[in-house]
């Protein structure tokens, strides 16, 4: 997704300063696991964070194979890869589109939400905190436990209606 396709509508409030290191935070979420904290999973998680925004696994493997082009590693390591930092809290699913998942990094990042227009595939990022009263109210009136959610309004945008 280029940056002349992403719009915000109402800010997002902002990045919080000082976030965790996300390296660091996957080091310790593999201590915890018992699994091993490899090179290959480090520089994955370093290309997520240098750029803000939505991707896929398609683009990440080729940004990382564009800026690495002596580094063998293979898309499969990435698949693999995600679920772990999905779990270690360093990343969110965020949207589908035409069956292909789209992720975002989460640390520095407050919650908010998608607005994805279906003729032209621009993203638009709002936040609305009543949207959050009122699925809070819900969950606790259904005594619910939420996890995760996923908030994406289809349409089409101004320019493609």
């Amino acid at each position: 997704m280029n940056p002349a396709q992403r719009q915000k509508i109402k800010e997002r409030p902002p990045e919080k300063p000082g976030s965790p290191d996300p390296k660091e935070m996957f080091r310790q979420y593999c201590k915890k696991e018992a699994m091993r904290y490899t090179p290959e999973r480090g520089l994955i998680i370093d290309e997520i964070y240098r750029r803000d925004g939505h991707f896929d696994v398609d683009g990440l493997f080729s940004r990382i194979r564009n800026r690495h082009p002596k580094i063998r590693l293979a898309k499969c390591s990435i698949y693999r890869s995600l679920p772990h930092f999905i779990k270690a809290g360093l990343l969110r699913e965020s949207l589908t589109r035409e069956g292909v998942v789209c992720y975002e990094h989460t640390l520095g990042h407050e919650h908010h939400d998608h607005m994805r227009c279906i003729g032209c595939g621009k993203i638009i990022e709002f936040y609305e905190p009543d949207i959050d009263v009122v699925r809070q109210r819900f969950c606790k009136e259904s005594k619910f436990k939420m996890v995760q959610h996923t908030h994406v309004i289809e349409g089409y945008c101004s320019q493609c209606q």
